[in-house]
């Protein structure tokens, strides 16, 4: 087993969360609509103000492939586990963002003579001094070599091969030999340093009729809240055709830091996240009201009466055991109609904890006994994301290293490594599993994602611990039933060559409409090579349930990051289709892959990443195959210049007719519309969308 040494800070993950609702019966096949015992479906049953839907970071993580008819359930003895899918709020949610008559967003206005000055001057002070305001390296890393998070000196010096001669054009000089169509639509600032996150999510909520007064993005800062600084806020005014566009909706103070993914009720009027404050973590609830601005935010304090209170508020739950957070994103499992959800995250200590009431009439609290529930007692381990899968009411979260001086391999006193599991929770009793350990180096950083339909679930390891890949670790996907029992191994499919940490991929349209019920074939994309390789994204082959092993398809290099001497992690990848007003099908609609690099994108010879450099990442958008997987000549349908790279992406819904995707900067940089300089939250039209 190759000894790999951990060179890295820690990152936030996207956490997922699953429910159920009874009495809903619309089916996943292409767009039938049925009725079950002579009553129709109520398709308008989970959706919020104006006929909208909330999206954040957990609907990445649980996903649904086609759960068939009722009649081929009853056929096929399968009828209470198509029920329990076709009942789950998120399943209703995710047919609905994939299909659906929409309206067109507001006309846009043609691009004013400033607006196009702000972004030249974006992309000019990008080029030059993007990130001289920020000091990624943090002191203790120093002479371990990490350059920032998911960023790290390569140990295995890249071959003596000239390096690409990269093309330093800003993208207001810049004219590919194929047209980018990537466009910047706007750019706020949130602040010196302000980050949604590496890993981490911004919401929204959007509605069929691409509301300039109603649709809204939230960001967390990742900064510490005061009288001059908002922890959280919201914009609205979205669109093109929106004026002002856009403007800050809602800003709050909330007392502490926010770190890792926000997540919205289903009417979007209120939001639940972790914040922390002198080393402990706590639960914050708040309900929302407009008013404040990023430099001038609504202070807000905790209020015991919550949710009997007058918007803006909010309630704090410190954890239990004054536990901290840094990279579990709360998870909420909604509750049926007339019930309250529940929240499930992750602490530094390895402990799982259920938080309850929540979004409901009854004020929120922490569960006792058994909860917290401790997964991993060891002192280098903590927890990432957890998601709920409601088919099999099971939680399931892997673990990371706490401990950035150490590796997640066997230590001298035990014969197991101290992190770098994937594990299994009942949601009602509290029992764990523990898989066999997967990754040896920095452990699991990202959560796991979940097909409730095909009961399975899929662990993104960055290090296997094998010498299987360049003579050392690989990175790869591993693949468990929902049912897996203690120490499983699963299966493995290999992404490249490993070391830094490897984050979640995303299924392909063909995936979703396979017309297999709850047997479904297609592929899952990752970016990978995060040892002595450039970053590659690779097509994972899923064959009636599944998953092919060894080595994964290689699609196009992303980065020549390995090429320059460092190794990088493998960044989220957000898939969506678009066909106009109707459902994606196997024939129908185009299928789009958007994923970032942190550092040295490469130079395709269309669409290449402008200004290629350590501090500059770059955002891409890929068109995917209706058939097979993406060949590795593939360039990009467009790129767009990110100081450091991008958080997770998130795109509207499919309905709103939109199609903006929505993602904050992991570094400093000139913020377009406002003009200040800080980390950007940022929206991005692809016109291959429109």
């Amino acid at each position: 087993m190759k000894n790999l040494r951990a060179c890295t800070s820690r990152t936030s993950i996207l956490l997922v969360t699953l429910a159920t609702v009874s009495g809903f019966t619309r089916l996943a096949r292409g767009q039938e609509a049925q009725t079950l015992g002579g009553q129709a479906v109520n398709q308008n049953a989970f959706v919020g103000q104006s006929g909208g839907v909330s999206s954040d970071w957990s609907h990445h993580h649980v996903i649904f492939s086609a759960a068939g008819t009722a009649a081929e359930a009853v056929r096929n003895g399968t009828y209470e586990r198509w029920l329990a899918i076709t009942n789950d709020l998120r399943y209703q949610m995710q047919r609905r963002k994939r299909s659906g008559a929409r309206s067109s967003p507001p006309a846009a206005p043609e691009l004013a003579a400033a607006d196009r000055e702000l972004e030249c001057a974006q992309e000019v002070a990008s080029e030059s001094d993007a990130v001289d305001t920020v000091n990624p390296m943090a002191e203790d890393d120093a002479s371990r070599g990490v350059l920032r998070r998911g960023l790290v000196r390569a140990l295995i010096a890249p071959p003596a091969l000239p390096l690409p001669e990269f093309r330093k054009a800003p993208g207001c000089r810049h004219t590919p030999t194929k047209q980018n169509l990537f466009h910047k639509d706007w750019s706020e600032t949130e602040g010196n340093n302000g980050t949604t996150g590496l890993g981490n999510y911004p919401a929204t909520y959007t509605t069929t009729s691409a509301s300039c007064a109603t649709d809204f993005a939230v960001y967390n800062t990742g900064l510490a809240g005061s009288s001059s600084q908002a922890s959280i806020l919201a914009y609205n005014q979205l669109y093109g055709g929106c004026s002002p566009r856009p403007s800050t909706y809602w800003a709050y103070d909330t007392g502490g830091t926010i770190a890792t993914s926000v997540v919205l009720s289903l009417d979007g009027m209120q939001v639940a996240f972790v914040q922390s404050s002198g080393g402990v973590a706590s639960l914050v609830v708040l309900k929302w009201a407009s008013g404040g601005t990023l430099t001038s935010p609504t202070v807000l304090t905790s209020n015991s009466s919550y949710p009997n209170c007058t918007a803006p508020c909010m309630i704090s739950i410190t954890f239990a055991g004054s536990r901290s957070d840094s990279y579990s994103s709360p998870f909420i499992a909604y509750g049926t109609s007339g019930n309250a959800s529940t929240i499930y995250v992750g602490d530094d200590a390895g402990a799982m904890h259920e938080f309850t009431n929540i979004f409901s009439a009854t004020t929120p609290a922490e569960a006792t006994s058994p909860w917290p529930v401790t997964l991993n007692p060891s002192t280098d381990a903590a927890l990432s994301s957890p998601v709920y899968d409601s088919v099999s009411g099971n939680i399931f979260v892997g673990d990371y290293l706490a401990n950035i001086s150490s590796s997640c391999e066997p230590g001298i006193k035990t014969a197991a490594g101290q992190c770098g599991y994937l594990y299994s929770v009942n949601a009602g009793s509290g029992a764990v599993v523990q898989s066999a350990q997967l990754d040896y180096n920095m452990g699991i950083y990202d959560a796991p994602v979940v097909d409730s339909s095909a009961g399975m679930v899929y662990a993104f390891v960055g290090a296997d611990g094998s010498t299987d890949c360049s003579n050392g670790s690989c990175a790869a996907v591993f693949q468990f039933p929902v049912s897996f029992t203690s120490d499983s191994i699963g299966a493995e499919a290999t992404v490249g060559a490993g070391y830094e940490f490897l984050m979640s991929g995303n299924f392909d349209n063909q995936y979703f409409t396979s017309n297999d019920a709850m047997s479904p074939s297609g592929h899952l994309y990752v970016v990978g090579g995060t040892g002595p390789q450039n970053n590659t994204l690779y097509a994972i082959t899923i064959t009636n349930n599944v998953m092919t092993t060894g080595s994964a398809a290689v699609g196009p290099e992303v980065a020549t990051n390995y090429t320059n001497g460092y190794y990088a992690a493998g960044l989220p990848v957000t898939e969506f289709c678009n066909n106009g007003d109707s459902d994606c099908t196997a024939s129908q609609g185009t299928d789009y892959l958007f994923l970032s690099v942190l550092g040295f994108g490469s130079s395709f010879s269309n669409n290449p990443c402008p200004n290629q450099s350590l501090d500059v990442g770059c955002i891409m958008g890929f068109t995917a195959p209706a058939s097979g997987p993406i060949s590795s000549t593939a360039t990009p349908n467009g790129t767009l210049e990110v100081s450091g790279g991008t958080s997770g992406i998130v795109v509207d819904n499919g309905a709103s007719g939109a199609s903006n995707i929505y993602f904050s900067t992991l570094l400093n940089q000139m913020c377009a519309t406002d003009g200040d300089t800080g980390g950007c939250a940022v929206s991005a039209t692809q016109a291959a969308l429109q």
